[in-house]
């Protein structure tokens, strides 16, 4: 009997996952009914979108193919291969989205879950073909609007070409004026900035000329309009950087006219400084940081050779830079010797003590006392009396201190020396 109730284990097993599979959908209807969301109604309200969706798509390509049928005949085939390469991709979008329509209304039953995903992908492939054919639908109504416009641009134009062809002898002065003030490598980038100018703007009269005889001649201005105004855009340019590198220089000018005056009150201030520098170590750096500011201040207002104020002001900065480290590191070593002076005082008191401490041990003691401990006592006498006549206060210091601790070494040893009262004389 058991053996005709195989197959009961497995009708248990898939039985628990069925059951399991409708009770969490159950579920999850339940709590979107109690966030007041049907289900139902939302997949069908997702279904009928990606309906409606797919309707409007279709009939944006269908528009979209006469569109650009029109486009090439009014302005080209250039002006319509951008929207006909829009139609070509969208028809690919299009065919994938009625094949998942296709899918949601054939016989075959499908989850909640597929026409939910399908629905979802219809609506979204019919956002790309709206998004990429009304972007150059939107560029040809762009194009048309500047043909309705033609003859208000071109009065615009013509108005901006002739200002423009006005600063030429403008900039022209200019590079004459630079030649004559500055390096010719300061200005070598917008020397031949008029030239093209020139050019730019000898072109955009050419693109002029044929958008007229268009427009009278009720054909497409578009593009030599476009392309005019791309001529005397550059012209513009050109002769505005011959603008930009005049201002520059000139500005560079004045100020290294400032810069080499505030240099000269801080060379004055600095061989004051260098004068009173109590070492002759700061007095020779601050010395030869003067020299390099002198020299630069004499070649960067050299008038013999026309000058490059850019690099001239670079220049001056570095031997500025220079002095200014010179009398940083001259403070530092004043600083260095007042602290030494101050410091002096007590490492000359510390020494002295300690030399009256080990002389007095080794005198009361002087049988008992050796060599060693009196040669570290002879030594700190001669170190101290070093550091008393030394002029410079950072090297009587360091003596200073040497001679102290050669005396606490001298006491030490004869106090070693010494031992107790009983021990034999030193012979």
């Amino acid at each position: 009997m058991l053996n005709g109730l195989w197959w009961l284990p497995s009708l248990i097993v898939f039985g628990s996952a069925a059951v399991a599979v409708i009770l969490a959908v159950r579920l999850m209807r339940a709590k979107q009914r109690q966030r007041g969301i049907d289900p139902v109604s939302t997949l069908r309200a997702i279904e009928q979108s990606a309906g409606a969706e797919l309707v409007r798509a279709d009939d944006l390509l269908r528009e979209a193919e006469d569109e650009a049928e029109f486009a090439r005949a009014q302005f080209g085939d250039s002006a319509a291969a951008e929207l006909q390469r829009a139609v070509t991709r969208g028809r690919a979008h299009l065919r994938e989205a009625f094949e998942l329509h296709q899918q949601l209304h054939d016989a075959v039953p499908d989850s909640e879950s597929q026409r939910r995903r399908w629905s979802e992908r219809i609506v979204e492939l019919c956002g790309l073909i709206t998004e990429e054919v009304s972007g150059q639908t939107s560029n040809l109504d762009r194009m048309r609007a500047l043909e309705r416009s033609a003859p208000e641009q071109l009065a615009e134009l013509e108005i901006a070409v002739a200002a423009a062809e006005a600063q030429v002898p403008d900039a022209e002065a200019t590079l004459d004026r630079l030649s004559e003030t500055y390096a010719p490598g300061t200005y070598a980038g917008v020397e031949g900035a008029v030239t093209t100018a020139s050019r730019s703007l000898a072109a955009a009269r050419t693109s002029l000329d044929a958008s007229r005889a268009r427009v009278a001649s009720n054909e497409p201005a578009t593009a030599d309009i476009e392309r005019a105004s791309g001529h005397l855009l550059k012209a513009r340019h050109a002769l505005e950087s011959v603008d930009r590198t005049a201002s520059g220089l000139d500005s560079a000018s004045a100020e290294l006219a400032t810069s080499v005056a505030q240099t000269r009150r801080a060379v004055s201030e600095a061989t004051a400084r260098r004068d009173q520098a109590p070492l002759p170590e700061s007095a020779d750096e601050i010395s030869r940081a003067l020299d390099v500011v002198t020299a630069t201040i004499a070649l960067v207002t050299d008038r013999r050779q026309l000058p490059d104020p850019l690099a001239r002001l670079d220049e001056l900065r570095d031997a500025v830079s220079r002095l200014d480290a010179a009398l940083a590191s001259a403070r530092s070593m004043e600083q260095r010797i007042e602290n030494a002076r101050e410091a002096l005082r007590g490492a000359l008191f510390s020494a002295r003590s300690h030399l009256d401490v080990a002389g007095g041990f080794i005198e009361d003691n002087r049988g008992r006392v050796g060599a060693d401990a009196r040669t570290r006592l002879a030594e700190a006498q001669r170190q101290l009396a070093l550091a008393e006549a030394a002029d410079d206060p950072v090297e009587a210091l360091d003596t200073a201190r040497r001679a102290s601790r050669l005396a606490q070494d001298a006491d030490a040893l004869a106090r070693y020396d010494a031992g107790p009262r009983t021990a034999p004389l030193k012979r």
